[in-house]
């Protein structure tokens, strides 16, 4: 086992699967998008019969892969940090500028994901014009990329706080 806590986990590498699966869902996504925008195109060009949701379903697809990918940076550790402060300060400081960046992120997400209850309230009875879907299987991209990305920067601050405490 290369993993130090595969002995905790009884093998299982949960991170490894959520990014996987975060991964794959995107690119099945972008997979999507591209697909059906070039069968619109080609319809709506060469056949001059464009299908009445080329449009609406690359969008809500493109919603979906948004929300999935910003999970999957801050899992993964792609999200924006200036590194070159890194070398400046003591490690020290840099954890306490850690510490206070994720402090505001998480903050920030909560207030999110506490006010997207208002947006799926609005979307729950309302239809998609040209496919029809409900609008709130669109709308959920919303709650659900804010609870993926809570929960993910809520790791890394807990992770933050143990190396500030010497724990880690």
């Amino acid at each position: 086992m290369d993993n130090p806590h595969d002995a905790e986990t009884g093998g299982l590498d949960t991170r490894g699967l959520v990014q996987r699966f975060l991964y794959t869902a995107s690119a099945l996504c972008l997979i999507g998008i591209v697909c059906i925008v070039f069968y619109a195109t080609m319809a709506r060009y060469f056949f001059h019969a464009p299908p009445f949701w080329g449009e609406e379903v690359p969008v809500f697809l493109f919603v979906w892969m948004g929300f999935l990918a910003a999970g999957l940076a801050i899992v993964s550790g792609w999200n924006v940090r200036v590194q070159g402060i890194e070398f400046i300060f003591r490690p020290r400081t840099v954890l306490w500028a850690r510490f206070v960046t994720h402090s505001i992120v998480v903050a920030f997400l909560a207030v999110l994901l506490w006010h997207s209850q208002d947006v799926l309230d609005l979307a729950m009875f309302g239809r998609m014009q040209a496919t029809g879907w409900p609008r709130w299987v669109l709308v959920a991209a919303l709650p659900t990329g804010l609870v993926l990305m809570l929960g993910f920067q809520i790791v890394l601050w807990l992770r933050t706080l143990r190396a500030l405490r010497g724990e880690a």
